[in-house]
Parts: C-alpha cells; sequence; structure tokens
C-alpha cells in the first residue's frame, strides 16, 4: 500500500494543506511543536478511524474550524487506486467514503489501508499497564481480521452494558438483570480469547526474529495471559466463572474476570521485559513488535503496510540509527519526523523532504 496525496482541512493545527508523495517515503522535520506528530496522526486515523492520542475527535479540530476533513489518495501493491475521505462535525460525528461512496460503516476502513505508527508513547507498550498492550495487539488483529473487530466490538458492548448493571442496578432482582450480559460475554469471550492465544502464537516467533535483526543478543518471546487467570475452554466454562465472581462483582461494581482484563506478557531469554529489561531493551522489543505486526499485515491482507515514524532516532547513536534506518526501508513505505533534517535525509536519502517552517506550514524541500 502507497499514499500518493494526502490533504488535510482543519485538522489540529493544519489550515488546509496537499501534500504528494511521489517518492516511496518521505521525510519531515521542524522543532516541536509545529505539527509533525499531528501529519502522522491524519494518515493514522485515516487508516483506523481513530486518533492515537485522543478519543475525543472534537480535539483533532483546529482552533476556531467547525470540523474537519481529511482525503488521502491510496494505490494498492497491485496497482489500483482508491480514495478515502473521513470528515467530523460536532453535530453529524465522523463520516467515511471511499472513491466517494459514503461508508456504511466506519469500521469498514480498518484494514483497507493498513498503517503501523511508532512513536514515543509506544514505551508505554512494553514498560506500561496491561492496557496499553491489548491496545496494540487489538489494533493489529482489527486490522487483519474483520472477524476478530467483530467479535471485539460485540464482548466491547456487553461489558460495557453488564458494567451498567453493577454500577446502578441493586437488590434482588440484579441477577436476573445481569444473566444476560453474562451469556452474551460468555459467547464473545471465548473465541475473543482463542483468536488472541493464536495471534500471539503467530506473532511471537515474528517478533523474535525481528528482535534479532535489530542487535537484541537476547530471545524475545510473547505469551498470553488470560484475564481470568485462565483460558476458558467453553462458554459454560466462562458463564461459571462470572457467577463464581458475581458477589465480589456487585460489591466493587465491575466484571472481574474475562479479556478485557487479558495481559500480553513480553519475556527476555524467559525474563519479564517489563521488570528486568534495559532501556536499550525496551527500545528494542518496542520496535520488533511494531515491524512484526506490520509484517504479519502484509501475510494476512497482501499489501505491506504504510509504517509511520515519529521522532524515533532521537535517543539512538548513529550506528543504530543507521542499521534501524536500512531495515525499516524493506518494511514498505515510510513517512518519517525528526527534529534533525539534515540527519533524516542522511537515514533516507531517496525520500521526499519537507520542513515545518511554521505551525501547520509545511514546506517542500525537495
Amino acid at each position: 500500500m502507497t499514499l500518493e496525496t494526502l490533504r488535510l482541512f482543519h485538522f489540529r493545527n493544519f489550515g488546509e494543506v496537499e501534500i504528494g508523495f511521489e517518492n516511496r517515503s518521505a521525510v519531515v522535520w521542524g522543532p516541536n511543536g509545529r505539527g509533525k506528530t499531528n501529519l502522522l496522526e491524519s494518515i493514522f486515523v485515516l487508516g483506523t478511524t481513530r486518533s492515537h492520542r485522543t478519543r475525543r475527535d472534537g480535539e483533532l479540530v483546529r482552533f476556531g474550524a467547525a470540523g474537519f476533513a481529511l482525503s488521502a489518495l491510496f494505490r494498492a501493491d497491485d496497482g489500483r487506486a482508491s480514495r478515502v475521505s473521513l470528515t467530523y462535525e460536532e453535530k453529524t460525528g465522523k463520516k467515511a467514503s471511499v472513491d466517494g461512496k459514503e461508508a456504511e460503516r466506519l469500521s469498514s476502513l480498518v484494514g483497507r489501508t493498513p498503517v503501523v505508527l511508532v512513536s514515543p508513547e509506544d514505551a508505554e507498550i512494553t514498560r506500561g499497564e496491561p492496557e496499553r498492550r491489548r491496545y496494540f495487539l487489538d489494533l493489529t488483529l482489527c486490522t487483519t481480521s474483520e472477524l476478530y473487530l467483530r467479535t471485539l466490538q460485540k464482548y466491547n458492548r456487553a461489558h460495557k452494558q453488564r458494567g451498567r448493571v453493577l454500577r446502578e442496578e441493586k437488590g434482588a432482582d440484579i441477577g436476573r438483570l445481569l444473566d444476560p450480559w453474562d451469556r452474551q460475554l460468555a459467547e464473545a469471550g471465548v473465541p475473543l480469547a482463542s483468536l488472541r492465544r493464536a495471534a500471539i502464537d503467530e506473532l511471537s516467533p515474528v517478533a523474535e526474529d525481528v528482535y534479532g535483526e535489530l542487535g537484541g543478543g537476547e530471545t524475545l518471546s510473547i505469551r498470553y495471559a488470560p484475564g481470568s487467570g485462565e483460558e476458558a475452554a467453553s462458554e459454560k466454562e466462562f458463564a461459571a466463572a462470572l457467577r463464581k465472581r458475581r458477589a465480589h462483582d456487585i460489591r466493587t461494581g465491575r466484571t472481574s474476570v474475562g479479556p478485557h482484563r487479558d495481559d500480553v506478557e513480553l519475556l527476555l531469554d524467559g525474563r519479564p521485559l517489563r521488570n528486568y529489561g534495559s532501556r536499550g531493551q525496551h527500545r528494542t522489543a518496542v520496535l520488533a513488535l511494531k515491524i512484526a505486526a506490520g509484517r504479519t499485515m502484509k501475510k494476512k491482507l497482501g499489501e505491506e503496510p504504510i509504517v509511520l515514524l515519529d521522532d524515533v532516532f532521537t535517543e539512538l547513536d548513529e550506528k543504530r540509527s543507521l542499521s534501524l534506518a536500512g531495515h525499516l526501508r524493506k518494511e514498505g513505505q515510510l513517512v518519517v519526523t525528526g527534529t534533525d533534517g539534515e540527519e533524516l535525509c542522511r537515514f533516507f536519502p531517496d525520500a521526499n523532504r519537507f520542513s515545518l517552517a511554521g505551525a501547520g506550514r509545511l514546506k517542500r524541500e525537495g
């Protein structure tokens, strides 16, 4: 998949900008606060329908504007072109279209133009709470599997409604009110866990290979950690686990077992990376996970994802940066940002070049 043109209208700090990507890759540089991350975010939003930085679409609108619009021309690896557009207004929400035809569901865009984003916030995947690792896994799987996307949506709806009952309802009838949501959680939770386990089994050896390619001397492995402590083999087992914890859940107002509590354990030579990894090991593991996710997308979709790199070279020395750039050039189209334009041009000599001289003001340099 290749991004050929990108148009932003009132997105973040951009007014109206249109960009052409004639070469396979592009580098964008400028001081912090000028809009480099916002530019990558716009591509990510077109690929996934949501921002990686906020859940509030209103925050993506330029100050003083009524909404934003994004549009891009993508070309598939087989040569077919498609124009994807996404708009947002507070009153009407988000709407999407493909080649001028409005999409019935926003989620239909997910996986159409696969993207992989690597940003400084990704350090939390290996260092942070389980939620960040679940998000990484969910995003990868939603991009490659419509079945997974639908199953996750069904589970999340049931989990939300069960939580509402636990928080708001009291008295003898609460069990009767919980029963239908327990059934729906079990119906979606068992296949959801199974799909996650299978995906991790497939992703782990790829991430291990990439970690080695990037110079990691240890063995990186990924392991599924069920949120209930033990993966339910059937809907009956899942429902039994929910009933066993029902009194506790009523007291706390939260559902205490299920895939919404899953974790993804990352191990280096069998030791938890989160507890024992050095700063360099964490950084290398994050890059390995993202590249492995991109390779998985390519295998499942038959399309190379667009790789977005937000200021990833800042903390790397020259040798490691050149090595990483060489590996990344094999992964698909790249859009790379940083503060040092000379450095980026050296790492990616054949890329289109853009600078941000002022906030939201993009200038072509070559």
